[in-house]
């Protein structure tokens, strides 16, 4: 008669536990960050429109269009920008309990980035805009869903 021994609970290899460790550090400070820039677009919020005009020219646009609905365009355009940090900084406060809500957002990241492009073509913005806005959220995008990728584990 043989008497079974109880298992055995077996750690995870401590490499394990420090790449998640490692990958949810890198997704908190990444949102951070990302929704930092974000927050940087309050200042067009409030902005004097002479200000707007000369950026505008600036940026090779030509001259800023007259008219209170381009004014209300920058304006509203850049606070849905600082909406966005906050939503970002606000997932970077819980990133393993909001793991399934950041992966969603860097898949739709993704996606946005890459109807950015498409966006800045069809409006005939220049080339370097072309080059910098779609790309950089689409980058962002694949950033955080590569971390957050698989079951709520982090890899």
């Amino acid at each position: 008669m043989s008497v079974a021994t109880p298992p055995q609970k077996i750690d995870p290899p401590l490499t394990d536990v420090t790449r998640s460790i490692r990958a949810e550090c890198l997704v908190r400070w990444s949102l951070r960050l990302f929704g930092s820039v974000d927050l940087l677009a309050l200042f067009a919020v409030v902005m004097p429109v002479s200000w707007m005009q000369a950026a505008h020219t600036m940026c090779g646009l030509g001259e800023f269009p007259q008219g209170s609905l381009p004014v209300y365009l920058a304006r509203s355009t850049s606070l849905l920008y600082a909406f966005h940090g906050c939503m970002l900084w606000c997932l970077s406060s819980d990133v393993l309990r909001y793991q399934p809500v950041i992966r969603f957002f860097g898949r739709l990241t993704i996606l946005f980035g890459l109807v950015l492009i498409l966006v800045d073509w069809s409006a005939g913005m220049p080339m370097w805009w072309m080059l910098v806005e779609g790309p950089t959220f689409s980058m962002t995008g694949l950033w955080l869903a590569w971390w957050t990728r698989g079951d709520n584990t982090w890899r």
